[in-house]
């Protein structure tokens, strides 16, 4: 058995300790590795303009050192990317593939420049599984002639822009990278000040069903993308049995929502669900204050795996020390900030890897149970191993006794700590 510890507070991280028992405790962490509660796919980010932009000014050496950061096995192992169709907040500017509506002038070279080559450094060191997300249509297919505001597309022209998103699809296979999964939009009942789109669930019905589907081949749909409050209710009106749809895509950004995901899961077991996006507002870099949003990130997605998701995937994999670029001065946090021609792992980074850097070839979340309240404790079959990640995010040491196949570990967990057993 092994442990592997990361507390920052005492300059810690990713650390190989011993095994110490200490006295008996009452707080019981219990792991029944005989109750699968979902397969579990893996982890990912996006793969934005703006995180392209700033790969580009790594040096050689450091790209190399980058990707194996996230995609090798010594890393986070990342198998799992987000791009966008088209601008979002996170691009260097606004911009469609096509201006004429017959899409006779539709060509993806504006991603060659930048997005194009870093997913082509990816897919180099590992094959991904891609997840393409439009945040607007094209200017002239909606009702004023603006990306921004969650100004909607016109209902004459659905069928133009889902050939739209299939051509994106069809280009991307002719420079070698294949599209997974596609959403029909980012956030679609969000009015954002930069490139949005907003449809209500008939509208989405609509497009999807009638225009959409029907024009998809290999890449399946993902539902929904935007967050997790009344997400079943909202599965249950959109979804409809169908081949092609592959789960439900998911945001955090109103709150955990974990029962919402819980009850889904028990209803639809067959159905991906698959967190596309989460992040933190941006502040000033300091890595001890940066702590909090590790744990906050941490905290979700234990909670989400507890309820059986399939896959996590993380917002911009790579921005500067303002949080950006971004054309909508959107500003945020990432895992790993670009500093001159270097970047830096920051909490985030060592936080998701004490999960993912441990998944196998096929992993099974499995359950766990705890009358620690203050611990947020998720449990996997990773191949033939059992993997266990413990964090306490609150301000005291605690005592805790894990029981596992008729074993038991007495241990103690430092405040600010996360920790993983590899049993």
């Amino acid at each position: 058995m092994k442990k592997y510890v990361t507390d920052i507070n005492n300059g810690i991280y990713i650390k190989e300790e011993n095994i110490i028992n200490k006295s008996i405790s009452n707080n019981k962490v219990i792991i029944n590795a005989e109750k699968e509660i979902s397969k579990f796919l893996g982890f990912g980010s996006a793969i934005t303009e703006s995180s392209s932009y700033n790969y580009n000014k790594l040096s050689e050496l450091n790209k190399t050192k980058f990707i194996n950061d996230y995609y090798s096995k010594n890393g986070l192992n990342y198998n799992f990317g987000r791009i966008s169709i088209g601008s979002n907040d996170f691009s260097i500017k606004p911009f469609s593939y096509a201006k004429k509506r017959n899409l006779t002038d539709f060509s993806v070279s504006h991603d060659k420049e930048l997005v194009i080559p870093f997913l082509k450094d990816i897919l180099n060191k590992k094959e991904i599984s891609l997840i393409a997300s439009p945040w607007s249509p094209p200017k002239m297919f909606k009702r004023l002639p603006i990306f921004r505001f969650g100004i909607k597309l016109r209902k004459k022209y659905y069928d133009n822009y889902s050939d739209y998103l299939v051509k994106f699809i069809e280009e991307y296979k002719n420079t070698g990278i294949n599209i997974d999964y596609i959403t029909m939009q980012n956030e679609p009942m969000a009015r954002q000040r930069w490139e949005s789109c907003k449809f209500d669930l008939s509208e989405q019905k609509k497009f999807i069903y009638d225009n959409l589907l029907p024009k998809l081949n290999s890449t399946k749909l993902l539902l929904w993308d935007h967050n997790k409050d009344n997400l079943f209710n909202i599965t249950n009106e959109l979804y409809r049995d169908n081949s092609k749809i592959a789960g439900v895509a998911f945001h955090y950004y109103t709150g955990h929502c974990f029962d919402e995901l819980k009850k889904i899961r028990d209803k639809y077991p067959q159905l991906l669900l698959i967190n596309t996006e989460m992040c933190s507002g941006y502040s000033v870099y300091d890595e001890k204050k940066w702590i909090r949003d590790a744990e906050y990130y941490l905290n979700d997605i234990i909670g989400d795996m507890n309820c059986g998701i399939n896959a996590y995937l993380d917002w911009n994999i790579l921005l500067d020390q303002n949080g950006g670029p971004t054309h909508s001065k959107n500003y945020v946090k990432s895992s790993s900030i670009l500093k001159n021609n270097d970047y830096i792992k920051t909490p985030i980074y060592y936080y998701i890897y004490h999960i993912s850097h441990f998944l196998g070839k096929e992993n099974f979340i499995i359950e766990n149970k705890s009358l620690v309240k203050e611990l947020k404790i998720v449990s996997l079959k990773c191949d033939s191993k059992i993997v266990v990640i413990i964090m306490n995010n609150s301000n005291q040491d605690i005592n805790y006794s894990l029981n596992y196949n008729n074993k038991t570990i007495n241990e103690n967990i430092k405040s600010h700590t996360i920790l993983t057993y590899i049993m």
